[in-house]
């Protein structure tokens, strides 16, 4: 068997576990959540310093993995982005409650922070949260507790 077809294995492997830890924490229905993590998977892919665990930790933060809530500072959608502060990451037409333009539109917002942040994740994430007291801490934990799911998974 291939190198590359082994990779693509253990990613299927580690994809499906993160799947159904979350279906089940969650209460939500398998193939919903699998597109939440396909999703993740996509967008990490295209970033340096970003892994998908992340992405997944901050959506189950910040919505509990529920796409069409807001706050009521006006914060949308999965990973609870604010339009009016983040405008020209999004076309007119798109949506906050699409699960796809959401996780997007919040790693590019992650993406800037941490480049501000001049690579510091936890600086990144205090002020993606706005300065949440314990936030950080609490993402990490949970992206090493995802991160450990998969490599269970996959045989790693």
């Amino acid at each position: 068997m291939s190198k590359q077809r082994i990779e693509t294995l253990a990613e299927e492997a580690s994809k499906r576990a993160q799947t159904q830890y979350l279906a089940k924490k969650f209460g939500q229905h398998v193939k919903i959540v699998r597109q939440y993590v396909d999703y993740a998977w996509a967008e990490a892919s295209k970033r340096d310093g970003i892994e998908p665990e992340l992405l997944i930790a901050i959506m189950q933060k910040e919505s509990s993995l529920r796409p069409r809530v807001q706050s009521r500072y006006g914060a949308q959608g999965l990973m609870q982005v604010i339009r009016k502060w983040h405008g020209e990451k999004l076309r007119p037409s798109e949506s906050l409650f699409d699960p796809e333009v959401n996780i997007r539109v919040g790693s590019d917002i992650l993406e800037e922070y941490l480049e501000m942040a001049g690579g510091s994740l936890p600086k990144a994430l205090k002020k993606y949260s706005g300065n949440a007291r314990g936030y950080s801490n609490t993402v990490l934990k949970e992206s090493r507790k995802l991160a450990l799911v998969a490599e269970r998974a996959s045989g790693g």
